[in-house]
C-alpha cells in the first residue's frame, strides 16, 4: 500500500500491525555519470517494489529526500540538512504514523550520509514512543554484504559512491539517466588501512571528509563493470531480504 494512493478513511481500516516504511534519501552530487537524485531514486524505486512484493503488509510513505549531504556541499546542486533537522523531520513523521495507532516501522536508508543518523533517530524514538512501538533502521547495501559476492566484478574500492552499485541499479530504474559516456572511476587513491573503502568495507575509524577532499570529480569506486543485468540482480536481492525483515517485524522477532 502506498500512503499517497490512499484516503484517511482507508487507511483508518488498516490493520496496525502494517509495517510503516520511510524511505530516506538525498539529493546530492553522483560524479560526472549520475544524477542528483540518485539515492532517492534509488531508495523509492526498492521502497515500491517491496510494496509489490508485499502489497498487504506494508505502508510505503512518500520519499525523505532531503538528507544529510554536507560532505557534498561543494559541487553544485547539492542539497543539505543539518543533522538535528533530518532527525528531528524523521522522529515526526515516525511520530505522526505512531499517533495513528501504527507500531512497526521501518526507516529504509539509502544514502551513506543517513547511516549513522537513522540508527540514532530509530535510537531516539524507542525511548520516546516506548517498547510496544518497534523501529528499525535498515541501509539496503547493509542487507547483503554476503549475497553481493556473487554479483561484483570489481575489487573492493570498486563499489562506492556513485560506483559499480549504484550505476547498475540506475541504468534499472532510470537508465535515461545514466551519463554513460562520462563514465570515469574516482575515489582517494592511498586511503588508510582504518579508512572505509567501499559499501562493503566501512572504516575502523570515523573521520568527517569532503568529497573534494577524497575524490576528482565525486565519485567513489568504479563504474564501468556496471550493467543493467548486474543492477536487476542486486534489486531482487535487496527485496527479498527487505521482504524476510518485514516478516521478522511482524513476527516479533526484531
Amino acid at each position: 500500500m502506498i500512503l499517497y494512493d490512499l484516503t484517511s478513511p482507508q487507511v483508518s481500516e488498516l490493520d496496525r500491525s502494517t509495517v510503516v516504511v520511510i524511505p530516506f534519501g538525498s539529493v546530492e552530487q553522483h560524479s560526472l555519470h549520475l544524477p542528483l537524485g540518485t539515492d532517492s531514486i534509488i531508495g523509492e524505486a526498492v521502497s515500491l517494489r517491496l510494496e509489490q512484493e508485499l502489497p498487504d503488509q506494508v505502508l510505503v510513505l512518500p520519499m525523505m529526500w532531503l538528507g544529510c549531504s554536507r560532505h557534498h556541499m561543494d559541487f553544485a546542486g547539492s542539497l543539505t540538512a543539518e543533522i538535528e533537522t533530518f532527525i528531528d523531520v524523521g522522529e515526526q513523521l515516525v511520530s505522526s504514523m505512531a499517533e495513528h495507532g501504527f507500531k512497526n516501522f521501518i526507516l529504509l536508508n539509502s544514502h551513506g550520509g543517513n547511516v549513522n543518523k537513522v540508527s540514532l533517530m530509530a535510537e531516539k524514538l524507542r525511548y520516546k514512543l516506548g517498547p510496544e512501538v518497534k523501529v528499525a533502521a535498515v541501509t539496503y547495501w547493509h542487507l547483503i554484504s554476503e549475497e553481493i559476492q556473487a554479483i561484483r566484478e570489481t575489487p573492493i574500492g570498486g563499489m562506492g559512491h556513485s560506483g559499480e552499485l549504484e550505476t547498475s541499479v540506475m541504468l534499472v530504474v532510470r537508465p535515461e539517466l545514466v551519463r554513460k559516456d562520462l563514465i570515469d572511476p574516482d575515489g582517494p587513491e592511498n586511503p588508510s588501512q582504518f579508512e572505509g573503502r567501499d559499501l562493503f568495507v566501512p572504516g575502523k575509524v570515523a573521520i568527517a571528509k569532503t568529497f573534494k577532499e577524497m575524490t576528482r570529480h565525486g565519485g567513489v569506486g568504479d563504474p564501468r563493470m556496471a550493467s543493467r543485468e548486474k543492477g536487476e540482480r542486486i534489486l531482487s536481492v535487496i527485496v527479498e531480504k527487505l521482504a524476510e525483515v518485514v516478516t521478522e517485524i511482524r513476527a516479533g522477532n526484531i
